[in-house]
């Protein structure tokens, strides 16, 4: 017996059909072009490239070696899990060493690597230097200088550069929470508030185009809402046992220029949102009386962030830390400027070697 299918029903089918049909060649064609564009997946997690080790301050590091993209952006590691070119420890002739010291910011979160803040400094400054990148991305402030006493003072340099966020006086990254964090993550989509097969996520982000359209529809979301909220570095800083993170890690860090001898420099980083109704600066200005106390340089970039439309800024716009191109090319400038009128003579006053 013969189906027989009513005239409207079928041309629904076949419409469709032709609609699916069309959707998926479109979604081909747009995976295609934003791949040949150098755009990417999220990676399946974003402590993939995160190993243990037995340390109780920082239990966590990069792996060696390793590389992963996320959307367009290439995170490449060195030797010793940096994102950075490997640098020897024996001291090059006739070479200045400046070591770059931080967070998420400093190994450049969201930023191609020739535009971040270190190896934007390197191509200025020329062959008479070599600038040292050593960051992770949710580091506090005592872990990176634990990190520095461990890595960077094999490099003898002869000023450090400390990259001061208004979140290194919170809780110390840990393996075990990153990876709960993580796991976590990968079985929600956040965006719709939807519980997923991780399995299931992983083959989500993979795809350029949707995660394209994840990051735009999130960056759209944001800007509709408005100013980023802030009230989270609020409540952190109300707490004294966080602000005693910042002054014992500034004195250990205090020890250690004492006893090697070389210079330090704080630059502290604003947040991201209107800069016309900031309310940290309070917490800038404990944060330069704390460096100065202990002899610290300091650079306080509130000034010249603020001369910009915060927007301007962002890498997206629920994203109230991390500065795009723009942002590491103003503090590498400041940096810069500070360094030729003023650093470069202090620095040379002092052989840390001797």
């Amino acid at each position: 017996m013969t189906l027989l299918i009513p005239p409207r029903a079928r041309r629904f089918l076949y419409s469709t059909i032709l609609l699916a049909l069309s959707l998926l060649f479109s979604f081909v064609v747009c995976e295609g072009i934003l791949r040949l564009l150098g755009y990417r997946g999220s990676p399946q997690s974003l402590i993939r490239n995160v190993y243990f080790v037995d340390d109780p301050i920082l239990d966590w590091r990069r792996l060696p070696n390793s590389e992963y993209t996320e959307g367009p952006i290439d995170y490449k590691y060195n030797t010793f899990g940096f994102r950075d070119i490997d640098h020897t420890f024996l001291t090059p002739a006739h070479k200045q060493r400046i070591v770059v010291l931080g967070d998420s910011i400093t190994e450049g979160y969201g930023v191609e690597w020739r535009s971040v803040f270190a190896p934007y400094i390197q191509s200025r400054l020329g062959d008479g230097f070599e600038v040292i990148n050593i960051a992770a991305s949710g580091l506090n402030t005592p872990q990176e200088i634990h990190l520095f006493s461990q890595t960077g003072l094999q490099y003898r340099p002869e000023l450090l550069v400390l990259n001061f966020v208004l979140n290194d006086c919170d809780f110390y990254s840990n393996f075990k929470s990153g990876q709960k964090y993580a796991a976590l993550k990968d079985s929600r989509i956040d965006l719709i508030g939807l519980s997923v097969d991780p399995g299931v996520k992983r083959v989500l982000k993979s795809s350029a185009f949707l995660y394209f359209v994840k990051q735009n529809l999130e960056d759209l979301i944001g800007r509709f809402r408005g100013i980023p909220k802030t009230d989270y570095y609020s409540e952190i800083w109300e707490k004294q046992e966080n602000r005693k993170k910042i002054t014992t890690g500034f004195d250990q860090l205090a020890a250690l220029q004492k006893e090697n001898g070389f210079d330090v420099l704080v630059i502290i980083w604003p947040l991201l949102t209107s800069y016309d109704t900031y309310r940290f600066q309070s917490i800038h200005q404990w944060v330069k009386d704390q460096a100065q106390k202990r002899d610290f340089s300091t650079i306080d970039l509130l000034a010249k962030f603020s001369s910009f439309p915060y927007r301007k800024l962002q890498i997206t716009s629920e994203d109230s830390t991390h500065p795009n191109a723009l942002g590491h090319e103003i503090a590498a400038e400041t940096f810069l400027a500070w360094y030729r009128a003023k650093g470069r003579q202090q620095l040379s006053q002092v052989d840390p070697h001797m």
